[in-house]
């Protein structure tokens, strides 16, 4: 996916066993609480944790004779059993029923089963002796303990104990114990969780070749380069090997799409999503070019890493992100995918990915057209037409299967005669045949993320630029969109645009000084899309000046303006905002954005950050169905958010009944405050001067987070909390740092809020005893007091 910087593999490595699918948790921890709670238990339970295991431990109390059914259902639901056997562990009914369940997991549905013996001789297990014989000897006298569950408890110990395993005594450290204990168990998911190859039909070849390449088992550095055409299949190759190899490893990275996320954003912001991903939790300090602090190289030399670089683009984009690939731990492997052979420079191996031969293209073309491995009858010869064009591109094959799926045999033929049509056979020119945008991620040509960003591959892009680029081949001022930054120069300049253009974006930090006249988006009358915006690192400095009289006139079609650096003191007086949805304007010299009010029913999103100069924002009262309103270190705005410290009140009567996040911290000298939105979903006031919340706040029935760390003053929320039972949404509540609280006014505060599940009051200096409506709060699972 073009638009995505750390690809999500899981769905490669899912599992093919519809048994292993449906498990709830990975691992099922088995242990005696009262050897082992409180240090190594609770040491290896947090190390599964943080390799993202969903890991069962029951802290409770063992009580009663049996086990509860919940702790079977546990052990049944779980992929892999990890059992702590310690000198105690025989004494307990509890684990001794749990050895014996775990066993006949094993025996019955395949259960993973690694016994970790610590601190104890696993042939005290094996045999019963030792404190296992004394244990047993007293169960022989327990009236309610028969002898058929006795015989079963030996079985099961015998049998554990039998399995290879771990024993504390061969490891000098417990953490270097936990750390295989952790690896040996990612290692055998992985052989529970198989990768997934259903549809990925003639990988398995390529797959056995590159993974052979690699050569796990050795300590020396290798680099191994897979090359080939767009859409043959590089990226699913390195998901998968990635699926199945990075267990082996002390850490990994998935960096997707260097090429364009590099353009977008920027090599140091994919140089911190490396490091981030190699050293997890920790917040580094990464430079560029290739300079780390002696620190980082001297840890990464270490450190034995799997790092996979998807889709790079040149050789220097490669030094500039990794420099010396000898800078990794002895056993580290690196890949590298990109369709440009010349930029293997320092490989030990290069791949080639080649198309699909005719057998593995007839069964992937038909999986997407049929849903099954042959074609259907009487579609065999139209089923080779398509062959023929497609040339053995899997991506091409996928589309055009999908494209033409439960269509009828007469569609089949018009859709073949349009490809007849187009003189040279491309993947470009066949992913024409796509049937309109509306049905683009039906076909799985895009994808539409939870943040509501369109995806798709980076092929589909290229095929819509050729597409754009045959509109006027000789005149890029009569196409309907502008990318390329010198042909939009160029357009700008010597003012050619006409009317065709819909839509122009512009990474200002490709370009030189640019001036433009007042007449310069006169022709440009049907313009809906306009971005002027600086790529990877951002800049405050202007690079498109304007005269002095602004310009004439903008599109009153716009959708979308984003224009960063805006030099002028306001938009066109002529300006129409009616169709605006989203506005960006961020370093810009505005004073104002226009005169009166405007209709604004469409606009939803506003950007006018660090616009230092601004003192005045619209009217509002029009803009129903705005969402977003972002005006950080706007330092002389009369309405100001986040980082501004001069205002003292911000207090409106208009209904902004979209708006869901505001954000208002640091604004330190904010004493009063009132806002009205039916749709608010965040608050964040910290640092602020308040000293109470007003009543209206309690209107914002979606409420779900109010955050008032630090402030000093606070001392009420209202007199209308604890009886409007509107607040129901409220579950996260912050008032660490609000010194004025006390047991009195707190009681006040959360009385009422029965949906509460986080409650911080660190730091809280003034409050000496906790309310006892604290106890009524039956669904708050998080409470900090710290401090």
């Amino acid at each position: 996916m073009a638009n995505l910087q750390m690809v999500n593999y899981a769905a490669a490595a899912s599992s093919s066993s519809c048994v292993a699918s449906l498990k709830s948790y990975d691992v099922f921890l088995s242990f005696r609480g009262e050897d082992t709670r409180g240090n190594f238990t609770s040491h290896l339970y947090d190390a599964l944790i943080q390799a993202k295991l969903e890991t069962y431990i029951d802290y409770r109390l063992q009580k009663g004779e049996e086990i509860s059914q919940a702790l079977i259902e546990a052990i049944e639901e779980s992929q892999v059993s990890v059992v702590i056997f310690s000198e105690k562990y025989g004494t307990s009914k509890w684990c001794l029923d749990e050895i014996t369940k775990i066993m006949e997991c094993k025996e019955g549905q395949g259960q993973v089963v690694i016994p970790v013996f610590y601190k104890i001789d696993p042939s005290h297990i094996r045999k019963q002796q030792g404190s296992f014989n004394k244990a047993f000897e007293e169960h022989k006298r327990d009236p309610n303990i028969t002898n058929d569950r006795v015989q079963k408890w030996r079985s099961a110990l015998t049998k554990a104990a039998n399995l290879a395993g771990w024993d504390s005594i061969t490891y000098r450290t417990e953490a270097k114990f936990i750390k295989d204990i952790v690896k040996d168990v990612l290692y055998k998911l992985n052989l529970i969780y198989p990768i997934e190859t259903k549809g990925l039909i003639g990988i398995e070849r390529n797959y056995a070749e590159i993974e052979s390449l690699l050569e796990i088992g050795s300590r020396e550095i290798r680099v191994i380069g897979i090359w080939g055409m767009g859409g043959i299949g590089k990226t699913t190759l390195a998901i998968s090997l990635h699926a199945k190899l990075f267990s082996q490893f002390e850490g990994h990275c998935f960096l997707g799409n260097v090429r364009v996320q590099a353009e977008k954003h920027g090599l140091n912001a994919l140089r911190r999503t490396l490091f981030s991903e190699l050293f997890p939790g920790e917040n580094l300090h990464v430079h560029v070019p290739k300079v780390e602090s002696h620190f980082i190289t001297r840890r990464l030399k270490r450190k034995k890493v799997f790092l996979i670089l998807d889709d790079v683009a040149s050789s220097e984009q490669l030094e500039d992100l990794i420099g010396d690939f000898n800078c990794f731990g002895p056993g580290s492997r690196v890949i590298v995918t990109t369709r440009d052979k010349h930029i293997f420079s320092h490989v030990d191996e290069i791949y080639e990915v080649k198309e699909l031969n005719h057998h593995d293209s007839l069964q992937l073309f038909c999986l997407n057209a049929f849903r099954e491995k042959h074609s259907k009858n009487g579609f065999e010869e139209l089923s080779e037409s398509v062959l023929a064009y497609c040339k053995g591109n899997p991506l091409a094959l996928k589309i055009l299967g999908a494209c033409l799926r439960s269509r009828s045999e007469q569609a089949w033929n018009s859709e073949l005669r349009k490809l007849q049509k187009i003189p040279n056979v491309k993947i470009h020119n066949v992913l024409k045949l796509t049937i309109g945008i509306e049905v683009l991620e039906d076909k799985c040509l895009i994808t539409i993320s939870p943040t509501r960003t369109i995806e798709m591959h980076d092929l589909i892009q290229e095929m819509g630029w050729n597409i754009v680029q045959q509109e006027s081949i000789e005149d890029p001022g009569r196409r309907s969109r502008l990318w390329d930054p010198e042909e939009v120069y160029d357009v700008l300049k010597y003012n050619r645009g006409t009317e065709a253009v819909e839509g122009i974006i512009l990474d200002l930090s490709k370009i030189e000084d640019l001036h433009l006249s007042f007449n310069s988006f006169r022709k440009m009358s049907n313009i809906r899309f306009l971005k002027f915006y600086f790529g990877g690192e951002w800049s405050s400095r202007c690079k498109i000046y304007l005269p002095m009289n602004g310009l004439e006139t903008l599109s009153d079609k716009l959708r979308y303006l984003h224009w960063h650096g805006y030099c002028l003191e306001s938009l066109p007086s002529t300006f129409s905002a009616k169709f605006l949805v989203e506005l960006a304007m961020p370093y810009s010299n505005l004073q104002k954005l226009w005169d009166g009010v405007q209709n604004l029913v469409n606009l939803k999103d506003i950007n006018l950050g660090f616009c230092e100069n601004l003192v005045e924002v619209p009217d509002f009262s029009m803009a129903s169905n705005l969402k977003v309103l972002a005006l950080p270190q706007c330092k002389s705005c009369v309405l100001d958010l986040e980082g501004c410290t001069e205002i003292e009140s911000l207090q409106t009567d208009v209904h902004l009944k979209s708006l869901q996040n505001l954000r208002l911290s640091n604004c330190s000298s904010l004493k009063d405050f009132s806002v009205s939105s039916v749709e608010l979903e965040r608050l964040w006031l910290d640092g602020t001067h308040i000293q109470e919340l007003p009543s209206s706040i309690w209107n914002c029935a979606k409420l779900g987070l109010i955050s008032v760390r630090g402030c000093n003053n606070l001392d009420s929320f209202g007199d209308k909390l604890s009886h409007d039972s509107r607040m129901a949404s409220l579950n996260n509540l912050i008032l660490s740092g609000c010194k004025q609280l006390n047991a009195s006014n707190l009681h006040f505060m959360i009385d009422g809020l029965r949906s509460l599940t986080l409650l911080e009051l660190e730091n809280s200096c003034n409050l000496r005893t906790l309310p006892e409506s604290i106890g009524s709060l039956s669904s708050l699972q998080h409470l900090k007091l710290s401090g």
